[in-house]
């Protein structure tokens, strides 16, 4: 029993001892020789070929660093990052303007069309291009999507932002309005879904579209030259400096077609000069004719006549052979006859020829009338 005692009283004092010896040696970290492992390893006896490369890397991430801010572009990194912030927009907003959805619908049966578009909501947010002579709007009274001229815009429920279109309950053309005009990607879809068309547009022009300006800084138009699938093809435009529309058309591959007219810069009644008629696609060979041109007080100053083939046709019944050699080319003289049918009569008379013989003379005919033939005697 004292033996056991004794033992554990000696382990008490090894213990103490030891914590007592911890607490009296120095806590701080000792430096450690790197030169060793410069040399490499086992004191520069055994190379890894790594040695410096520490070094060298650092000196080429400062010397690329000075070249970029040499070219002025300073924190590179926090850029991108911002950019990519930027591209992340709420639902209801398109290009930082905020939007507003509708829904229209119209038709009935297989041809039950609805229309997805959103609006600008706000009207002070509203800034129409002055460029843009006919834009898109909502229509609540006919619950779709109509185009107007820009000037009877005001108060109108402005397109802007994502549409889609679908018939029967399928999607057949989808696309983005900017401020009342055509922007991004638009395309349209065939009745199993197959993509049938993809046009690209920037603001209401064709994609790829040659915009020349009259300023440096790009602000005022002066011509836009359409572009569509490689070729000159669409509508083109040309402006006064004041903004106001000069020119417009269409054109076929470089061929002017349809109706092209011309613009007064200052004027009323629409500004209307010049009215022409063209070939109806680039393989018409016909020649360019003037309808119509008006004076800046919007008088008629000269008027054509519309081309044979864009005329109606006359509502005339058919005529017969013996009738023709009575028409009356001055159709304001017939204006007020009664034309009234021709009756057709057939009378007998009796004649005495002499105290016994008495003969029976039988005639037919038309009756007189001021607007038919005379009679004829069978």
């Amino acid at each position: 029993m004292l033996l056991r005692v004794a033992l554990f009283c000696l382990l008490l004092c090894l213990n103490l001892r030891v914590q007592a010896q911890n607490r009296a040696i120095n806590t701080n970290k000792p430096l450690i020789d790197t030169s060793v492992h410069e040399k490499g390893l086992l004191n520069g006896r055994l190379s890894t070929g790594l040695e410096n490369k520490a070094a060298e890397a650092k000196k080429f991430k400062e010397d690329s660093k000075a070249f970029i801010e040499s070219l002025g572009v300073k924190d590179l990194g926090k850029k991108i990052v911002k950019t990519a912030k930027k591209k992340l927009q709420a639902r209801d907003e398109y290009a930082g303007i905020k939007t507003e959805r509708k829904l229209g619908n119209y038709g009935s049966g297989v041809r039950m069309t609805v229309e997805e578009v959103n609006v600008v909501k706000y009207v002070e947010d509203e800034a129409l291009s002055p460029y843009a002579s006919e834009i898109f709007i909502f229509d609540p009274s006919q619950s779709r999507v109509v185009s107007i001229p820009t000037k009877e815009a005001k108060n109108a429920q402005i397109c802007h932002g994502p549409f889609k279109k679908y018939v029967n309950q399928k999607l057949i053309e989808e696309g983005f309005y900017f401020m009342g005009v055509k922007d991004g990607r638009w395309e349209t879809y065939g009745p199993e879904n197959e993509l049938e068309n993809k046009v690209y547009y920037e603001k209401g022009y064709t994609a790829g579209s040659h915009i020349a300006y009259y300023d440096a800084a790009k602000k005022k138009i002066k011509e836009v030259i359409p572009r569509l699938y490689g070729k000159v093809r669409g509508t083109y435009y040309f402006f006064y400096p004041n903004g106001s529309l000069k020119e417009d058309g269409r054109m076929d591959d470089s061929v002017k077609v349809g109706r092209w007219r011309e613009y007064h810069e200052f004027g009323s009644g629409g500004r209307l000069k010049k009215e022409w008629r063209f070939g109806k696609d680039k393989f018409d060979s016909t020649e360019p004719l003037l309808i119509q041109e008006r004076d800046q007080q919007s008088k008629v100053i000269f008027q054509g006549n519309e081309p044979v083939s864009q005329r109606k046709p006359l509502q005339i019944p058919p005529m017969d052979s013996d009738d023709e050699d009575y028409e009356d080319d001055d159709a304001s003289e017939d204006a007020e006859i009664i034309w009234t049918p021709s009756v057709y009569m057939f009378s007998y008379g009796y004649t005495l020829e002499s105290q016994n013989e008495l003969r029976v003379v039988l005639t037919s005919g038309f009756r007189n009338s001021p607007v038919t033939p005379p009679d004829f005697v069978v």
